[in-house]
C-alpha cells in the first residue's frame, strides 16, 4: 500500500479524481448562481424566488410598457398624462379592479411589474391558490385572473367590451385562458409542482395568430383571394389604440424582383373619419386581389404594427405563405 501510494500511478489517478470533483463542484455553483445575476432587481424582490415568472415576464411587454418605443412616440416621450398610470401602475388590489390605477413612484422602467398585480396594500401576495410561505403573507382570490382584472387597464380602448359580445363572454377567466396558458411547475424555489400559469403574457405574435385567425388563400384566373376568419380571437384584431395597425400585405414576386404589391389596412379610422376595418369575432373577411397578368409567386403576409407609420420591415410578421401564380 505504502509502494502504492507512492508511485507515480497513485498520484496520477489521485488528480484525475480530484479534477473531476473541482469541475462537478464549480459546475453547480455556477448553475446555482447565474441565474440571479441576470435578474433585474424587482419591487418585492419577487425575482429571488419566483426566477421561471420573471424570466418569462421579461419577454413581455408587460415588462416593456414603460420603455417601448411604440408607447413613447404614442404618448408624446410620455407628456399625455391620462396614458401613463397603466404602463407603470402601482397595486391595483388597492385601488381596485376595474378602476384606474395610480402610477407609481418607483422602478418606472419595469412597467406592469408583480406587485402591480399580484400585492395589497398589507403586503400580502393574492393568486388563485393561495399556498402558504413563510416569505410574505398569500391570499386565495377568486378574482385574480379574472377578466374584470385584466379590464382595470384593458377596458379604455374597447377590448373588453369586444370581448362581452362574444361566445366567450361568460367565462370570466377567457383572458387568462389564452393569454396566459395553464401549466404544471414549482411556483417558487423548493417548491413542489403545481397548477400554474405562464407569465409572457403573449398577443401580438405568431403563434397566437395562427392559433386565433384562419388564412386562407386561392388563385382563380386573374385574382387572388385571401380569405381571413377570426376563430378563437376574444377581441377585434387588431385590438386596443387606434394607433395599433394590420396590414394583410400582398406581394408577386418573379425572378427575384416584387412586380405588384397590394395592401389592406385593418384598423379603426372612425377617429379620423373613416371606418372601423378591424376583423371581428366570428367573421369571415374576403380580400380580392387583382393580378392584371402578373405571374410568379404572391408572398402574402399578415403585418402588425403598433405605431400606424412604422416602416413594414419593422413590423411583426406573425404570418407567412407563398402560393404559386401561373
Amino acid at each position: 500500500m505504502r509502494r502504492l501510494m507512492g508511485s507515480p500511478r497513485w498520484l496520477v489517478a489521485m488528480g484525475m479524481m480530484l479534477a473531476l470533483t473541482l469541475t462537478v463542484a464549480v459546475g453547480l455553483i455556477g448553475q446555482e448562481a447565474a441565474p440571479p445575476s441576470r435578474l433585474p432587481r424587482l419591487r418585492g424582490r419577487c425575482q429571488v424566488c419566483h426566477r421561471t415568472e420573471t424570466v418569462e415576464w421579461l419577454q413581455s411587454a408587460h415588462a416593456k410598457a414603460w420603455t417601448s418605443d411604440a408607447f413613447i412616440a404614442t404618448t408624446d416621450n410620455r407628456t399625455r398624462k391620462e396614458c401613463l398610470h397603466c404602463h407603470a401602475p402601482d397595486r391595483i388590489l388597492v385601488t381596485g379592479f376595474g378602476k384606474e390605477p395610480s402610477l407609481r413612484n418607483e422602478s418606472l422602467e419595469h412597467g406592469v411589474d408583480c406587485v402591480a398585480c399580484h400585492e395589497d396594500a398589507h403586503g400580502a401576495h393574492h393568486g388563485t391558490l393561495g399556498t402558504v410561505t413563510d416569505k410574505h403573507p398569500t391570499v386565495k382570490n377568486e378574482r385574480f385572473g379574472t377578466v374584470e382584472q385584466c379590464a382595470t387597464c384593458h377596458a379604455k380602448f374597447g377590448t373588453v367590451d369586444e370581448f362581452k359580445g362574444t361566445k366567450w363572454a361568460s367565462d370570466p377567466k377567457s383572458c387568462v385562458t389564452c393569454h396566459m396558458p395553464a401549466t404544471k411547475r414549482p411556483i417558487a424555489l423548493d417548491s413542489p409542482e403545481r397548477p400554474a400559469h405562464v407569465h409572457t403574457f403573449k398577443g401580438a405574435d405568431p403563434e397566437m395568430f395562427r392559433k386565433g385567425v384562419k388564412v386562407e388563400t386561392k388563385v382563380n384566373g386573374d385574382r387572388l383571394t385571401v380569405r381571413l376568419t377570426s376563430v378563437e380571437v376574444g377581441h377585434n384584431f387588431p385590438t386596443g389604440i387606434d394607433t395599433i395597425v394590420a396590414v394583410v400585405d400582398v406581394q408577386i414576386v418573379s425572378d427575384g424582383k416584387v412586380i405588384a404589391k397590394h395592401q389592406t389596412l385593418l384598423a379603426d379610422d372612425r377617429e379620423r373619419g373613416g371606418s372601423d376595418t378591424r376583423l371581428k369575432p366570428g367573421e369571415t373577411r374576403e380580400i380580392v386581389v387583382p393580378l392584371q397578368g402578373a405571374k410568379g409567386e404572391a408572398v402574402i403576409r399578415i403585418l402588425h404594427k403598433p405605431l400606424r407609420d412604422l416602416p413594414d420591415e419593422k413590423a411583426t410578421v406573425l404570418f407567412e405563405t407563398k402560393v404559386p401564380v401561373p
